[in-house]
């Protein structure tokens, strides 16, 4: 009697044993999948979520120069900042160096982007390599070759222009020239990064459509109006959006080229950040401009997207 006992209860404990090893082993591909997952949102709460939410709290408080917290400060951190002649300054600096930056990277994306998709002997390995190679090299590595070229007396450029008999020019000295040349180093930079997704919204026309569009309009001037622009509006808009984020990123060829010189001529406003913080030490300034800037960035990309999901052409 008591050995069935044994016996059963054995044969409970194993039964147990079996459905908790059961339950174990399907509940191991959720834990596996969530254990994936950890690494990385602990990654973006660390180093995106956290220092967010810090920097927008931070633009309420009145922070010293030490960085410490003294008090809350409402909205005067905002206010000092829009009542600054500096900061109309900056935000006037980049207002047209952005313009003139996407105006530029659209216009030779654009026809970079049709020359490249009608003439297929320019699809050569070795040009394209050329072309695109910008896009590859580090913006403050590019800086600092453009500056070696564009140096007073010894650079290549001015070499160039003494051998013509053009005379020398300081163009990093004067607050016209050097912000042209900002926006040269921005388009050389981003018009064929830029031009890579209008090419990819020209070939996505099928090969059949394409050729009857020859045949039938061979001034291209109807089938470009009907057919080609709406099938890249959606790719224009995406571009047009995502050039305006890049030139209000721009610090690192300012940094490096002109420090925001000549007479806060080429300060633009990621650069002007930059010095509220670790120059000024304005910390609730600096907080309050990166926050606004996280949401007008956050906007545009937001509506880049939304534009872009929404505004895709489908064949049939």
């Amino acid at each position: 009697m008591e050995d069935s006992w044994v016996a059963k209860e054995e044969g409970s404990a194993y039964t147990r044993g079996s459905m908790v090893r059961t339950k174990l082993q399907a509940a191991f591909p959720h834990l596996v999948r969530y254990g994936l997952l950890l690494l990385p949102l602990s990654v973006v709460l660390t180093f995106i979520v956290i220092p967010l939410v810090r920097t927008v709290w931070e633009s309420f408080l009145a922070i010293n120069a030490r960085g410490l917290a003294t008090g809350p400060a409402g909205l005067k951190n905002y206010r000092e900042l829009f009542a600054s002649h500096l900061f109309r300054l900056v935000l006037r600096n980049t207002l047209l160096y952005a313009v003139l930056s996407v105006i530029l990277c659209l216009v030779i994306a654009f026809f970079l982007s049709l020359l490249l998709n009608q003439k297929r002997n320019f699809s050569s390995r070795p040009l394209l390599i050329g072309l695109f190679s910008p896009t590859v090299i580090p913006m403050i590595a590019a800086a600092s070759v453009w500056q070696y070229f564009l140096a007073p007396r010894f650079g290549l450029v001015d070499r160039m222009l003494s051998f013509l008999g053009l005379g020398h020019e300081n163009w990093l000295g004067h607050p016209g020239t050097a912000l042209g040349v900002l926006v040269l180093l921005f388009v050389w930079k981003y018009a064929p990064y830029f031009t890579l997704f209008l090419l990819a919204g020209l070939q996505s026309i099928p090969p059949e459509v394409r050729e009857a569009l020859r045949t039938e309009d061979p001034h291209h001037l109807y089938s470009f109006r009907k057919v080609i622009l709406p099938v890249i509006a959606p790719m224009i808009s995406f571009v047009t959006v995502m050039s305006v984020v890049y030139a209000l990123e721009t610090v690192d060829p300012v940094y490096v080229l002109t420090q925001g010189g000549p007479n806060n001529g080429t300060n633009l406003i990621m650069y002007y950040l930059y010095n509220l913080g670790f120059n000024y030490f304005s910390w609730g300034m600096a907080a309050a401009l990166s926050t606004l800037l996280m949401a007008g960035l956050s906007a545009l990309s937001a509506f880049a997207l939304i534009t872009l999901e929404r505004r895709t052409f489908h064949w049939q």
